[in-house]
């Protein structure tokens, strides 16, 4: 089961812009922009989703960091403030993620919130203009709208600090300012909007996005039994990935660009004592190389991850892998964990199996380079691993760590383990001495601050709180 989201150049969109009279300098079109108007017919839907699917990819991967002609999406920031990505380069902006002290007047932030916003509310528009079509059940596209919308609200609610506004642009121009929502809140939104996709289609992939989507929102308000069933419905041979392309900066994969050809961001070892060895333990899931050049500010070593390796090279937003590692995660709670147990089951599927996961092999794919090669099957784990690791959830959240690296989950299961397994921030995030000049030690942030500029809205003042 495959769903590839198709991120289509929008260029051509002005000529459904109707000209403006030479005659009235004060009569001026947007040339590149189609107003809400100009998309009341069910034939525009097409084009409308187009837009969406763009604005969710800026959002989820970005383009080109900021500095190199674009912005950074959730993957590249929540990676930074996690333990994926350490800072290879210059700007005091992405330095202040790195090291865990945000300031609400982070300019970069700031770009990429919004961007995140543009995304939420270009998909909510668009499946409230499909909602107004009656389409056979069969199609997809209203349900897909309703997931994407779904999926910002998630990762508001995983990135962000309790207390993020949602505001709506209305036809008029004009703008109904939101309330800060809680976690919670923004959590229990994201699954009405996958709720509303189930019963939107019949279409069995799309289908299984919003299950699996509405699975990890459950998992993050900690209703692992009720996000364990929604997960085993999802086959692991499912994916939902967004496609890249060369043919415009915008539909550029932006994990690549950021890591290797702009050298914002290197891959991170063991990031601040506690972070991840991603480099350190040699894993097929997480292949990385040494280039021998240092990232932009000419100091920091430029790891580059092998996973996305071109502009044009797909990424995974939602996997039938993520829905096994749900279930392991369902079967740990109720303590399901020895020899035979579905923990062990849940989390050997994937590992075992490798002909139904391949949409995580690296790509593009390089006979000559073995740091390419596809991931093979690997060898099952058993109760030993789980003595080795330190125990179940330092297992899971290990696996968890390797297949999903660089799909924007890692920031999430950080909060998580201090939020859902009573482990100290100071055990979880990287802590210590931190390695650039800007800042002696790490800060305390587990999550991004709503940006000083969202105090423009009347009813925000600032986040409701700052925990995990």
């Amino acid at each position: 089961m495959t769903t590839t989201t198709k991120l289509l150049a929008l260029a051509g969109l002005a000529s459904l812009a109707p000209l403006a009279s030479c005659n009235d300098p004060l009569k001026v079109t947007i040339p590149d922009i189609v107003q809400p108007g100009q998309l009341s017919d069910s034939a525009a839907l097409a084009t409308v989703r187009a837009g969406v699917l763009g604005d969710f990819s800026i959002a989820y991967t970005g383009d080109h960091p900021d500095g190199s002609g674009g912005t950074e999406g959730v993957i590249m920031y929540g990676g930074l403030l996690a333990d994926e990505w350490i800072n290879s380069e210059t700007f005091p902006t992405r330095i202040e993620v790195d090291a865990r002290t945000i300031q609400v007047t982070n300019a970069d932030v700031d770009l990429w919130f919004r961007r995140m916003h543009q995304a939420r509310n270009s998909a909510e528009k668009a499946a409230a203009g499909f909602a107004r079509f009656q389409f056979p059940l069969s199609d997809p596209d209203h349900a897909e709208m309703l997931v994407l919308a779904g999926m910002t609200y998630v990762f508001f609610a995983e990135t962000w600090c309790s207390g993020v506004p949602v505001s709506h642009l209305n036809a008029d121009g004009s703008i109904t300012y939101g309330t800060p929502l809680t976690t919670q809140k923004l959590l229990d939104t994201a699954i009405a909007r996958f709720d509303a996709a189930i019963a939107a289609t019949s279409d069995a992939d799309m289908q299984a996005f919003a299950t699996v989507a509405k699975a990890r929102a459950v998992l993050d308000t900690g209703g692992f039994a009720a996000a364990g069933a929604l997960a085993a419905t999802v086959p692991t041979n499912f994916v939902y990935r967004e496609e890249h392309s060369e043919t415009t900066d915008r539909e550029n994969n932006g994990v690549f660009n950021g890591n290797f050809p702009d050298q914002r961001y290197a891959v991170a070892d063991s990031e601040g004592v506690n972070g991840f060895p991603f480099r350190s333990i040699a894993d097929p899931r997480t292949r990385w190389f040494d280039p021998g050049i240092p990232g932009f500010d000419g100091l920091t070593e430029l790891w580059t991850q092998q996973r996305y390796g071109s502009r044009k090279t797909s990424i995974t937003v939602a996997t039938g892998v993520e829905a096994r590692l749900i279930q392991a995660e369902a079967a740990l709670h109720a303590g399901d964990t020895l020899a035979g147990g579905q923990f062990l089951v849940q989390l050997n599927e994937p590992r075992t199996n490798a002909a139904e996961r391949a949409y995580f092999d690296p790509s593009p794919f390089d006979p000559a380079d073995t740091t390419t090669a596809p991931i093979g099957p690997l060898a099952a784990l058993t109760t030993a691993d789980i003595t080795t690791a330190g125990g179940t959830v330092n297992l899971l959240f290990a696996e968890r760590a390797r297949w999903l690296w660089l799909t924007a989950h890692r920031l999430g299961d950080m909060r998580r383990l201090i939020r859902q397994y009573g482990r100290p921030a100071n055990t979880v995030f990287p802590t210590g001495p931190y390695f650039k000049v800007n800042f002696a030690t790490y800060g305390t942030d587990v999550n991004f601050p709503v940006p000083v500029t969202e105090k423009n809205n009347p009813n925000f003042s600032a986040c409701l709180d700052r925990n995990p």
